[in-house]
């Protein structure tokens, strides 16, 4: 498992556009997700309600945890969606 904790650099957090994105990334990766906020509270990174039940704001942390093949890889992708890059 590859896993980071990342700060969120999206204009708007991981509301909406930027929460769908995340969830294209992680359909296409085929992977398992998860996503923690800072209250621990853990979800799949492929449920577009469950990121944004996270309620994760500009500039927060979350973790992000990555499990399959080439996990690095599509966790750096992952990095770069909530990065805003």
């Amino acid at each position: 498992m590859a896993k980071a904790v990342v700060k969120v650099m999206t204009e708007v957090g991981l509301h909406a556009r930027p929460a769908a994105e995340f969830v294209k990334a992680v359909a296409a990766s085929g992977h398992l997700v998860h996503i923690t906020n800072r209250t621990g509270k853990k979800v799949l990174g492929n449920s577009i309600l469950g990121i944004l039940s996270l309620g994760i704001k500009h500039g927060e942390e979350i973790t992000i945890e990555v499990s399959g093949l080439s996990e690095e890889v599509v966790l750096e992708s992952l990095i770069a969606v909530v990065s805003g890059l």
